[in-house]
């Protein structure tokens, strides 16, 4: 172990392992390739990790149990999936990228662009229309 979790019992390593494998996931979803891949790799590090301590343990986790990925995604996302973890500035860029799909009032749209004051403007295919909302009010469809 890496001098950030060596002071951390298992069980503490557990459970944050599993939450950084969920973070790896979403960032891989909203990065572009190369990134992905750098995601995905860091992915399948910790699911090892996670099953090896899962199995010498007989512990449910994320992979295992429906309740446990319920339980440690509520810890990381809001009801509507948008993630109530710290985004770092790229992030940022990356979830509210032009052209991206997005949940506003139940429908699919995309995003246009993002104006000066910070407000989307988002474009319904269905209803072939434009309209602003806050950050606040989307969720990126991932």
């Amino acid at each position: 172990m890496d001098n950030k979790t060596r002071h951390l019992s298992v069980a503490d390593y557990f459970l944050i392992i599993q939450k950084e494998y969920l973070i790896a996931e979403f960032r891989r979803k909203i990065y572009f390739s190369k990134d992905r891949a750098y995601y995905q790799r860091v992915m399948d590090g910790k699911k090892k990790k996670i099953l090896d301590i899962s199995e010498r343990n007989h512990l449910s986790d994320i992979f295992n149990s429906h309740d446990t990925l319920k339980e440690v995604r509520r810890e990381l996302f809001d009801e509507n999936g948008r993630p109530l973890f710290i985004l770092t500035d790229i992030d940022v860029e990356r979830y509210y990228a032009v052209g991206h799909e997005f949940s506003y009032k139940g429908d699919i749209w995309i995003l246009d662009q993002i104006s000066r004051n910070g407000k989307l403007v988002l474009y319904s295919p269905k209803l072939q229309v434009y309209e602003d909302a806050d950050k606040k009010e989307v969720c990126r469809i991932l």
